[in-house]
C-alpha cells in the first residue's frame, strides 16, 4: 500500500482513538502522537477535509464524517485483530506487538479479517483490553 494511504489511515485511527480516550482531536495532538511537524499535519488535515474524510469544527477541533469514520473503525478493527494474533497465535513479545499491527492494520485484506475473526473466535476486545469495533 502507498504512503499516501498510510498517511491517511493512520490519520483516522490516532483520531478515532483520541476519541475514544475522551481527548479533544486536535492537529496539534496528531502532531505529537504521530512525531509529524505542525505544517505536516495541517497539510494532511486539509487533503482529508477536500476528500471527505473530516471536518474542522469552529473550535478548529477535527471531526470524522460518516465516510471518515467507517474507514477510521475498519482501520482500527484490523488493527485490534492484528494485535490479537500477534499476542495469541505467534507469541510476540508485548513491546513488538502495537508496532507490528500498525504495519498490518494497512496491508490486511478483508477476506483474512474475515478469516482472522473465525480463526480468533470472534474476539471482542484487543489483547490490552480495547473493543475490537466493527
Amino acid at each position: 500500500m502507498n504512503e499516501l494511504v498510510d498517511t491517511t489511515e493512520m490519520y483516522l485511527r490516532t483520531i478515532y482513538d483520541l476519541e475514544e480516550e475522551g481527548v479533544t482531536p486536535l492537529r496539534a495532538r496528531i502532531a505529537e502522537r504521530l512525531e509529524q511537524s505542525g505544517p505536516t499535519v495541517s497539510q494532511t488535515v486539509s487533503r482529508m477535509e477536500r476528500d471527505g474524510l473530516l471536518r474542522v469544527a469552529g473550535d478548529r477541533h477535527l471531526e470524522l464524517t460518516e465516510k471518515g469514520r467507517a474507514l477510521a473503525i475498519a482501520v482500527m478493527r484490523k488493527h485490534r485483530l492484528a494485535e490479537r494474533l500477534l499476542v495469541d497465535v505467534i507469541g510476540l513479545p508485548w513491546e513488538e506487538v502495537h508496532a507490528e499491527a500498525c504495519r498490518w492494520e494497512h496491508v490486511m485484506s478483508e477476506d483474512v479479517e474475515r478469516r482472522l475473526v473465525k480463526v480468533l473466535n470472534n474476539p471482542t476486545t484487543s489483547p490490552f483490553g480495547n473493543p475490537i469495533p466493527g
